[in-house]
């Protein structure tokens, strides 16, 4: 029964956050073209219609958006910036065969090699599209190729990341959470990446670090402690996987992670879980913590 309850548990890990890269992320760059509006604004530069595309992008008004890169584009049609905004604008609005071709048209424009950031964005944005099309295969090309363009892209690597987790091709997914982590050391994601990946290695230790790190980083998010629970939980350190449930309820009352965890807990270690809900019940003075031995 144990071995069972372990599986699933691993399953459910692999899932929860693998399923975070199905969530539609904003365009590519844009707190750098974010950076470069501010620069504008302070200078008293007007914005153009390009700025307000992404400005609204970036604030997720996509009707606003596609109507100031239209503008943009009617005007300046050999933009590569632009086409790739697009694109990356109906990405986000799934409309992915329109996004195919509006990354044609960038590819089209003239691009060289001396603007590596546009051809990291174009790289990037076209990953979008084949993983809307479920075409991993090309997904991963188009991202080692806008590596190439920005070796310290941390968004590429953990795309890679979840792609390669979700393969179950455990060390390339490693690989590339190590690196987007190098890149960035505050990269919260990345540190649970590799923790999920290390846990699914049987790398318990290696996994309750990462996971650790994650928490020191945004110790305000309860999936980290859910997270780090199951470690504790599958290495049979019950009180410690008791101390971090408790934490991830207590910053999220409904956590499923938690909650379907503590129910695996009561049935391994009943004793534990007395323990530690009356501990906290008693720091707390609430007593409602105590209702969680009896649901």
């Amino acid at each position: 029964m144990k071995r069972i309850a372990l599986f699933i548990m691993l399953v459910a890990v692999l899932a929860s956050v693998a399923g975070a890269e199905t969530k539609k992320k904003t365009i590519k760059s844009m707190a750098k073209q974010q950076q470069v509006q501010q620069q504008q604004q302070a200078a008293n530069v007007q914005m153009t219609d390009y700025d307000w595309a992404v400005e609204y992008s970036y604030h997720e008004d996509f009707d606003q958006a596609l109507t100031h890169i239209n503008k943009h584009l009617k005007q300046h049609p050999n933009d590569p910036y632009g086409w790739t905004c697009l694109a990356a604008i109906q990405c986000q609005t799934d409309r992915d065969a329109e996004a195919a071709k509006s990354i044609a048209k960038a590819r089209q424009c003239a691009i060289t090699d001396d603007d590596p950031d546009m051809l990291n964005w174009m790289y990037y944005t076209q990953s979008t599209i084949y993983l809307h099309q479920q075409d991993t295969v090309r997904a991963i090309d188009a991202l080692n190729n806008a590596v190439k363009c920005d070796p310290t892209d941390v968004e590429c690597y953990m795309r890679l990341g979840n792609i390669y987790k979700r393969q179950r091709n455990y060390d390339l997914a490693m690989v590339n959470y190590g690196l987007a982590v190098q890149h960035d050391r505050n990269q919260v994601e990345g540190y649970l990446g590799l923790g999920t990946v290390a846990g699914s290695l049987k790398k318990r230790d290696d996994a309750i670090k990462a996971f650790t790190m994650a928490i020191k980083l945004q110790p305000d998010f309860a999936e980290c402690y859910a997270l780090r629970a199951v470690e504790y939980y599958n290495d049979f350190d019950y009180g410690k996987a008791m101390d971090d449930i408790i934490k991830a309820l207590e910053l999220e009352n409904d956590n499923a992670r938690a909650k379907w965890l503590l129910e695996h807990v009561k049935l391994a270690a009943p004793e534990e879980v007395e323990k530690a809900l009356r501990k906290k019940a008693k720091k707390s003075k609430d007593n409602s913590w105590l209702n969680l031995m009896e649901d």
